[in-house]
């Protein structure tokens, strides 16, 4: 049976939002395609219907999950009193929820290390999307002339504080992490 147009790019939408999620969970290697596949009630077969390789699935599902982080901060920004759009990128990046649920988080906190080790396209993506991250970190950040190297600073800051967080045991020492970035930066 023929599928429409329509119903092929919703299902495409359908395999890369879940894949977005499943891989800020359990990372690049921690989930196969027919998992993937499974998740969004289809077969490994039809995967290359969509895709030509798991790298492309990975391209694209880096590309939406970091989109998804450049609205979250957009908006907490634009949500903030006059001047205070850098405190809230920060408090709302550096928060437990964003700790606690890595499946809806950074893509650059969660998988950062799998993309170093993959290929251009991959890398590509992250970085394009890194330029509109700090774009909107510079907007909401920096005195003029130092926006975009303050911003960089920030965005480094709160992915390492990220990762630090969510690595070690104990959730006092997390939260210690969390706040003691969370003042550094503003």
């Amino acid at each position: 049976m023929r599928y429409s147009q329509t119903h092929k790019e919703e299902t495409h939408a359908r395999i890369v939002a879940s894949a977005s999620e499943r891989l800020r969970e359990s990372g690049v290697n921690g989930i196969g395609v027919a998992d993937l596949m499974r998740a969004v009630g289809l077969t490994h077969g039809g995967f290359y219907a969509h895709f030509d390789s798991k790298e492309a699935l990975v391209t694209e599902s880096v590309s939406t999950a970091l989109g998804q982080t450049i609205a979250r901060l957009r908006a907490a920004a634009e949500a903030a009193p006059r001047g205070q759009g850098r405190k809230a990128i920060a408090e709302s990046y550096l928060s437990a929820a964003h700790r606690d649920h890595a499946e809806k988080g950074c893509a650059i906190a969660a998988l950062g290390a799998d993309v170093a080790r993959m290929g251009p396209s991959v890398k590509a993506a992250l970085e394009a999307r890194l330029e509109e991250m700090i774009a909107v970190a510079e907007e909401y950040g920096g005195a003029r002339g130092e926006a975009r190297p303050k911003a960089i600073a920030m965005l480094a800051t709160m992915v390492g504080a990220m990762v630090m967080a969510r690595a070690v045991k104990s959730k006092g020492l997390s939260e210690e992490i969390l706040e003691s970035a969370r003042q550094a930066l503003v």
